[in-house]
């Protein structure tokens, strides 16, 4: 950056009101890079020049040295920057912000309010159909065209809308009129009155009022059967239950028949993020779609799924807007999101990041979707690579971690009363075990007594005291297996040691707690999600690792001092019996002739043995 432009950023920071407003950041070609929104433009826009924030965001790293120029737009409210913000987002598309859109352009449906007998029709830019028919409603988008044609295809069964913009006989109706999907208003075998009221029922349907349509369809059925119109009656009826089937087929979600709820969750890998949109009308299930973005120019996916909440429903037409709108991750501008489809919607609508209850349980609902819809998409070549780099990037974000546990090292203790007192450590390099570096430890200073906390602090600080030495790296992740009391010994060696920038957890076998450092209470991880089965299978292999090794130790020790006290064998002659029989148990079944068999073992020697051996047996 030269003196001069440094020195021009320096005004233009200056001047900077302490307002609502919109920010936008240019290059050296006058390009747009980045737009962004803020309560108060001056605090927020020099945050950006802030480099402990570049930590942070890396993706500040590569953006901000670009920065030579900044302009900025007043508003009078936060809720005003916002709808701003999204508005030139999509006009500019800026390199450094997240696009709604992924590289598709998804379907949406319209209904052509702009002409008379209007139609319901498939639309692929919205924007620029609204510009054409400012009266036309529109609905999606639709990630699953096929989905959305199938809805289309009921639709047209129930309510017979016409479908050619223009007719194309003057004198009589088209096929369409004929095999029942067309009211031929086009030669006027239909009053506008009874096809708007059949209009006003699709957008009903396509708005998630599923149950609303039916009720009034049924009360037009109960008003033509009163009048004796059996035959109108009865194809009502057959149009209910056409439309009933697809009604029972949604699953019911919340017993508050009159929520509606859109639930957002997403998942990601450090290059794409997913994010599922399950719509609850009626407490029914009737959509769930998942869009995906890449994570480009190292954007994170807290940004990448801010952007796409702001953009979707600032693009996103009134009757799609549902009473509260749950979402995964904290969102900065949420009261001002809350505020701008309140008065979209002309209706309170509300925000929420659930913690717990049957709202959190959407949440999971919808991120095991986003998850599933990941997986799905990645390249088969690369399946397992990016299986693995989902799974890190959840255990992660679950846990709080300060990097991404490509490598984590695992210590369990195992003793019985403090007697062959042992540890293990075992590593796991991107999820999988790398046993050529398994690690095994005699515990040294306790002894005789079971004391697994001073174990812990003694087997962590001979590991990493040596790590240190050696000049390796440390592990991203260190497990203990055990809780609080655990926790905090293998914190005190490291401590000790002056290692405070690893991350250390606990976990707990009984309840799969999972214990943090400086947290009192533990962290319950999903009990079916991917992270908590991978800290039990890293967990379950130190505790097996340790056990295995415990017992070799114990039975070399209970047959050193077997064989101690035969008279007359010495190391020489333990390795020679050892050997010949190949285990103390084998020794002790052995008669005298067999013992006298042995290379170097004499008889009267082999009758001392044996009577050794035997002496409790008599």
């Amino acid at each position: 950056m030269t003196k001069k432009t440094s020195d021009e950023l320096e005004r233009q920071l200056a001047s900077l009101p302490d307002t609502p407003g919109v920010y936008i950041f240019k290059n050296e070609q006058d390009e747009i890079v980045y737009i962004g929104k803020a309560v108060s433009l001056r605090s927020r826009v020099k945050s950006y020049w802030n480099s402990t924030g570049w930590r942070e965001r890396p993706k500040l790293l590569v953006m901000m040295p670009k920065v030579t120029c900044i302009e900025s737009i007043l508003t009078n409210s936060e809720k005003e920057a916002l709808i701003l913000e999204s508005t030139l987002i999509r006009r500019h598309r800026p390199r450094y912000n997240v696009a709604l859109k992924d590289d598709k352009r998804y379907p949406w449906l319209a209904i052509t309010y702009d002409e008379p007998f209007p139609r319901l029709i498939m639309v692929r830019e919205p924007s620029k159909f609204r510009k054409t028919n400012p009266k036309a409603k529109v609905f999606g988008p639709y990630v699953e065209a096929g989905l959305m044609w199938q809805t289309v295809k009921i639709l047209r069964k129930v309510f017979p809308m016409r479908q050619k913009r223009k007719p194309p006989f003057k004198d009589r109706p088209c096929m369409n009129y004929h095999i029942g999907l067309c009211l031929a208003p086009c030669q006027k075998l239909v009053g506008e009155p009874e096809y708007n009221l059949m209009v006003e029922q699709v957008e009903m349907f396509l708005a998630g009022r599923q149950n609303e349509v039916l009720d009034l369809m049924k009360k037009e059925m109960a008003d033509a059967s009163k009048k004796l119109e059996y035959e109108h009656a009865a194809k009502i009826r057959n149009r209910i239950r056409a439309l009933e089937t697809v009604v029972e087929k949604q699953q019911v979600f919340v017993a508050d028949r009159k929520m509606s709820q859109d639930v957002l969750a997403e998942a990601h890998t450090e290059k794409t993020v997913a994010i599922c949109l399950l719509r609850v009308r009626e407490g029914m299930l009737v959509a769930s779609d998942t869009y995906t973005l890449p994570l480009v120019e190292k954007t994170s996916a807290q940004e990448a799924f801010q952007s796409f909440v702001d953009q979707f429903y600032t693009a996103c037409e009134d009757v799609a807007v549902p009473k509260e709108i749950l979402v995964s991750l904290d969102l900065e501008d949420a009261d001002a999101l809350a505020e701008m489809l309140t008065g979209k919607a002309k209706r309170n609508v509300k925000v929420i990041m659930p913690k717990k209850g049957r709202k959190s349980d959407l949440i999971e609902l919808a991120y095991k979707n986003a998850q599933s819809h990941l997986m799905q998409m990645l390249d088969e070549e690369t399946h397992e690579d990016q299986k693995v780099a989902l799974l890190l990037s959840t255990l992660k974000e679950e846990l709080g971690l300060s990097k991404l546990p490509h490598r984590i090292e695992c210590f369990d203790i195992s003793n019985i009363q403090g007697v062959d007192n042992v540890a293990s450590m075992v590593v796991f390099q991107n999820a999988q075990s790398k046993k050529s570096d398994y690690r095994t430890f005699k515990i040294q200073g306790v002894e005789g007594e079971a004391n697994d906390f001073a174990s812990m602090k003694e087997v962590v600080g001979r590991r990493y005291k040596r790590i240190t030495e050696e000049g390796k790296p440390m592990p991203d992740l260190i497990i203990i297996d055990g809780g609080k009391g655990q926790l905090g010994a293998a914190r005190e060696a490291l401590s000790e040691l002056g290692i405070h920038d690893v991350d250390i957890v606990g976990l707990a076998k009984k309840q799969e707690e999972v214990y943090l450092p400086g947290k009192s209470d533990p962290v319950l991880l999903p009990r079916r999600g991917e992270a908590l089965h991978l800290l039990q299978r890293v967990r379950d292999e130190a505790h097996r690792f340790a056990v295995t090794f415990h017992r070799k130790r114990r039975a070399k020790r209970s047959l050193a001092s077997g064989m101690d006290d035969l008279p007359g064998v010495g190391s020489s002659r333990k390795k020679l019996l050892l050997d010949y029989f190949g285990s103390f148990d084998k020794i002790r079944e052995a008669s005298v002739e067999e013992l006298a068999a042995v290379p170097g073992i004499s008889a009267k020697l082999a009758a001392g043995i044996y009577a050794e051996l035997h002496k409790t047996d008599a």
